[in-house]
């Protein structure tokens, strides 16, 4: 009986020091505001008329898009199972659409409305990518018809207006829808670079207009994570309040503040802080050389429970590694991007010279003003002439010779080369 009662207050003891140890970390106040400068994104103050946003949100009011019809219409702009009669209907129902689309593509200013927490919801997203869809159908009709200037043209419009979609202020998800948008254009362009009856001077001019800096590719994600950042401590401070709700579902979050010693409002900013930083700082480098292991790597519960603010860091932990992935999805972006100016640039060679290049270096300085460099491992992409590609190493930063499916939504996570197929 002795012994039982030993062992019950020998338990009670170490509970006892594990619940001090869990109150003094909970005590602890970690300052944030030396992140404050690097992580914000003042508003731009946009005159009345100059927003993309707006006109692209008059686009989508005259949207026709029939649900019955979204697989049908998806093949038109995808340039398969090709029905004259449908892409007839659909660019006559969509005329007002399209005017305001080409708008919008004209205006120099996209910013989206500004979110406070999580639960804002953005409608916009789902319009975009329609939108972006429906600009395709209207090139493949003038492709189809002979007007291959003109559809080129249009790609560069859908391909820029992808790249201010990723930059327009807004949360991560902006950024990668309007990156979706971005490489729902270069697919395009891929696809009809060696069918369309263009000379090579102007295939040089579309591989020169698509051009984009790694500072400036850097910039947009930057930003992005900057915003998801301020809505981050938005939606924490809205929690420490008891303010948060979810619209959609009509029922309010319980207030996250009387759960001391288990949430720290001051402590779990401070992890997003540090865990935003590090991503903003990585955006400008290849992906190889960013080291954020440790934002998808997960504790043990043991250690979160110990660590005084165990609320805080479960939510830090559900939400960064799905962040940081997105660095990634960055590289993959820009990877599409210099592979659809290479061979933009290929074609126009082989126009010009009759043949393939034996590699890419003879592109430079005819075709491209340098060889474009591969963002996962910051060197010159990969090409074949003989198995008629240019590929990525991808996320696993290994050259595999160009093994790997090519390149597609599906497909990219698989641990080979991204690569992208020509057809000249």
């Amino acid at each position: 009986m002795k012994a039982l009662r030993r062992i019950g207050w020998g338990l009670l003891l170490v509970l006892g020091v594990l619940l001090l140890v869990v109150l003094c970390r909970s005590l602890t106040h970690t300052p944030v505001h030396r992140y404050d400068a690097e992580l914000s994104l003042p508003r731009a103050s946009i005159p009345a008329g100059s927003n993309a946003f707006d006109m692209l949100a008059v686009a989508a009011t005259h949207l026709w898009w029939p649900k019955a019809q979204d697989a049908q219409i998806g093949h038109l702009a995808n340039n398969t199972n090709w029905d004259d009669a449908l892409a007839s209907t659909v660019l006559a129902s969509n005329r007002e659409t399209l005017i305001a689309w080409d708008a919008a593509v004209k205006l120099p200013n996209l910013q989206v409305p500004e979110i406070s927490t999580a639960d804002d919801l953005l409608p916009y997203l789902a319009e975009w990518k329609k939108l972006a869809l429906l600009a395709q159908v209207r090139e493949n009709v003038l492709l189809r018809d002979g007007h291959d200037p003109e559809a080129f043209d249009q790609m560069v419009n859908e391909i820029k207006m992808g790249r201010r979609m990723q930059n327009a202020h807004g949360v991560l998800i902006d950024y990668l829808v309007g990156a979706a948008v971005n490489n729902l254009g270069l697919a395009q362009m891929q696809r009809w670079t060696g069918q369309a009856h263009l000379t090579s001077d102007q295939l040089k001019n579309y591989a020169r207009q698509l051009e984009l800096s790694p500072d400036e590719a850097g910039t947009a994600y930057a930003n992005a994570i900057r915003v998801e950042y301020q809505m981050w401590v938005a939606t924490l401070d809205a929690m420490r309040q008891g303010t948060l709700t979810n619209s959609g579902m009509n029922v309010s979050y319980p207030r996250a503040w009387p759960a001391w010693p288990l949430f720290s409002f001051s402590q779990t900013k401070a992890l997003y802080a540090a865990g935003a930083l590090k991503l903003v700082k990585a955006s400008p480098h290849p992906y190889g050389e960013a080291k954020i292991d440790d934002l998808q790597a997960r504790p043990g519960m043991v250690s979160i429970f110990l660590s005084g603010n165990p609320i805080g860091q479960i939510l830090y932990y559900m939400m960064i590694p799905a962040a940081a992935s997105s660095l990634e999805k960055k590289s993959r972006g820009d990877a599409q991007l210099q592979a659809t100016r290479t061979i933009l640039a290929l074609r126009a060679y082989e126009l010009a010279h009759g043949h393939l290049p034996a590699d890419l270096a003879a592109l430079v300085p005819e075709f491209l003003d340098k060889v474009p460099l591969d963002d996962y491992d910051g060197k010159p992409l990969r090409y074949s002439a003989d198995k008629k590609i240019v590929y990525s190493v991808g996320p696993n930063l290994k050259d595999d010779g160009g093994a790997g499916p090519a390149f597609n939504a599906s497909t990219y996570k698989k641990p080979l080369d991204l690569v992208f197929p020509f057809y000249f």
